[in-house]
């Protein structure tokens, strides 16, 4: 197992941040990470780091504050913290979110305390957020299990076994084995571009998904708008590659937040900051949601909804062939990070910017081609077994793009 979590911390240095000598690299992670941080820390060093800065967080402090400090308390977030995060995206750090979540972590918490303290924490950074999605910054995220979770997603078996085949579901996932963490990678990668490169030659304007679940959505792209996969440049379009997510199925566009019409079912259970929203449907008129139910974290999904103007439109459509290899484990992970690369999936909130073409990369110009702003980007998976779409093209061509939840293009 040594040798496979060497080639994992390889993997999301040399592939996911693109670490270069002399950058400071920046963590978010859990303290259930501590063992696996040391390893990936230590290669960091090796591989130049100037610096390595962690900012740690405990589930069950988080959920202790979130339970008895007031919303005042909660809302108030010190300019220390704001510079904790800003201050590096001024140096030309690279980002790393490792992610260890406990599913069911926040389900007692307040859901309105919940959502206003997710705003008060978001909303500050924006700026530093819109460089992320801009690619200004290189940014990544990867996971690394704990035994809660390990639990949730392998209910029959003892606390260990299952621990232990969380990291090895994770590991096949993001493709390493024994001999690289390399080379696997850089295999699928150069698969997902070939597919982009037959979405972008499509030229298309509009995107419109159906199957049986009661989908039947249609999506707008925005002006200019563009399909990547797997991989993106810092800058744009030519400058170091990274990979924002480990693992990695998709290839994504960015919705204009305007042109969305119809209605999506959810086909994955969602899992937000501790909770899972389930059984779920979003209805767009003109962008906008009208109209939404949950028969699981209802609530939950209404605080998302209520976050910011921006939470109650699309900025993210991504396409997931259904035989995707952690599709074909039969594994809900009950984490975003893997189960939207098991599926069709949509995202409330910020769209990407890297995925629209033109000089002009001022927020305004940007907006003004379609895109999307909020302090968040939830991701949600509705894709399945059945799915159809039929894209259309700027010279009003229809052509079946997606049939029986797998590309025909």
């Amino acid at each position: 197992m040594d040798r496979l979590l060497f080639n994992y911390a390889d993997l999301i240095l040399q592939r996911g941040v693109a670490l270069e000598k002399n950058q400071i690299l920046v963590i978010e992670t859990s303290t259930d990470t501590i063992d696996f941080l040391r390893i990936l820390t230590k290669q960091a060093y090796e591989l130049g780091a100037k610096d390595v800065v962690v900012h740690y967080t405990d589930h069950e402090l988080t959920k202790i504050r979130l339970q008895h400090a007031s919303v005042e308390t909660l809302t108030d977030v010190p300019n220390w913290w704001i510079e904790s995060q800003t201050y590096y995206g001024d140096n030309d750090a690279c980002f790393l979110r490792l992610i260890s979540e406990d599913p069911d972590g926040l389900r007692e918490v307040d859901h309105e305390k919940l959502s206003l303290w997710k705003k008060a924490t978001a909303t500050p950074l924006n700026e530093l957020n819109f460089k992320k999605k801009e690619n200004m910054l290189k940014w990544s995220a990867a996971a690394v299990p704990n035994k809660k979770w390990a639990q949730k997603v392998f209910p029959n078996l003892k606390e260990d076994e299952a621990f232990n085949e969380l990291w090895k579901s994770i590991l096949k996932s993001c493709y390493v084995n024994e001999q690289s963490g390399l080379l696997g990678w850089d295999e699928h990668i150069e698969d997902l571009k070939n597919n982009v490169v037959k979405l972008n030659n499509l030229n298309l304007k509009t995107l419109r998904f159906k199957n049986k679940l009661g989908t039947d959505l249609e999506i707008g792209i925005c002006e200019d708008g563009i399909f990547a996969g797997g991989i993106c440049h810092c800058p744009e379009p030519d400058g170091v590659i990274f990979a924002p997510n480990i693992p990695s199925e998709e290839i994504l566009t960015t919705p204009h937040r305007f042109k969305v019409n119809g209605t999506v079912y959810n086909s994955f259970p969602l899992s937000y900051s501790g909770n899972i929203i389930d059984k779920f449907y979003l209805k767009f008129k003109d962008g906008i949601v009208v109209d939404y139910n949950a028969a699981i974290g209802e609530e939950i999904l209404k605080g998302i909804l209520d976050t910011d103007e921006g939470t109650r439109r699309l900025g993210e459509v991504a396409f997931v062939p259904y035989n995707s290899p952690i599709n074909k484990m039969g594994i809900i992970f009950y984490n975003t990070l893997f189960d939207e690369n098991a599926s069709c999936h949509l995202a409330l909130g910020a769209g990407y910017t890297d995925v629209i073409k033109g000089k002009d990369r001022s927020k305004s110009a940007l907006i003004d081609k379609g895109l999307n702003t909020s302090a968040l980007h939830v991701d949600f998976m509705f894709g399945s077994e059945d799915m159809e779409c039929i894209g259309t093209t700027y010279d009003n061509k229809e052509i079946t793009i997606f049939k029986n939840g797998l590309f025909i293009i």
